[in-house]
């Protein structure tokens, strides 16, 4: 009897100790996860308002926060992108693509970091698992677009931002890149379209001023006219010349010759018939 009082004791303890270490740590986390939440959100105003130095840290406060939440990891490498830390930013991405495999933002995140240093191969193998995972993406097919542009694959990149901008109308990123497609394939007039829709959206934007001030002089230089080719009328074949110095000169040969020859047989029938009057004599 006391043994088994004794053991009810021993286990209401213990359950006592374990209950407020159990409710301290769930406490903890659910801490964790809002302090995570409220550095992230701080985190994407700065990253909104350009301020990405300022987000970077707020970022980075998020993830010793919530180190396993890959969308913390995402909103850093961006900002990290953004201040030029391009080997930091792809860092992140991988990081994010580690957690969730199968999301497929990193993946289009990363692509694009990479076709913007150049290392399009790489970058397009992301781009490509992207749409993989979500097909017909505008932004990641506009991404996409720059990767063929950059392998000048026109036609696939035309295609690419076409689908883009038929999904995005109001995209001025992909407007602009499907302009600079056209003006590579000589398609000025839809480019200069393509701008003028950029200037609608960001009146502000000079660089695509100075595009389109571009386009519509080359526009405006008259197109040469291509003349037909001249053919060259053929040269008659000229006649012989009958009198020439060498002819001359032949001619006259030959007619001594002929005088000689008539001369030596006139001369052979006279002694012919010398002999035979003399024989008749």
């Amino acid at each position: 009897m006391a043994m088994n009082r004794t053991l009810t004791f021993f286990v209401a303890g213990a359950l006592l100790a374990f209950v407020p270490t159990h409710l301290a740590q769930a406490a903890k986390k659910k801490g964790s996860a809002g302090e995570a939440a409220a550095h992230n959100e701080k985190g994407l105003q700065f990253y909104q308002q350009g301020a990405n130095e300022q987000a970077i840290p707020e970022f980075t406060a998020a993830i010793e926060s919530s180190p396993n939440d890959f969308r913390l990891y995402n909103n850093r490498a961006k900002a990290l992108r953004g201040v030029q830390k391009f080997p930091e930013a792809l860092a992140d991405f991988s990081k994010a693509i580690e957690l969730a495999p199968q999301d497929p933002n990193a993946y289009s995140e990363r692509g694009a970091t990479l076709v913007v240093q150049n290392q399009v191969d790489a970058g397009m193998a992301d781009l490509n698992k992207a749409l993989e995972l979500k097909p017909n993406d505008p932004l990641t097919l506009e991404r996409r677009g720059l990767g063929y542009y950059k392998q000048k694959n026109y036609e696939a990149s035309l295609a690419d931002l076409d689908s883009a901008v038929a999904q995005s109308p109001s995209s001025a990123m992909a407007l602009s890149r499907r302009a600079d497609t056209l003006v590579a394939m000589s398609q000025f007039e839809k480019a200069a379209a393509d701008l003028e829709a950029v200037l609608k959206l960001k009146p502000d934007d000079f660089t695509a001023q100075d595009r389109l001030a571009n386009v519509r002089a080359h526009l405006a230089k008259p197109q040469a006219v291509q003349q037909p080719v001249a053919t060259a009328a053929p040269t008659p074949t000229p006649k012989p010349k009958l009198l020439t110095r060498a002819n001359v000169f032949i001619g006259i040969g030959a007619l001594l010759l002929l005088a000689i020859i008539v001369i030596f047989i006139a001369k052979a029938r006279v002694t012919r018939r010398c002999r035979r009057h003399t024989w008749s004599e």
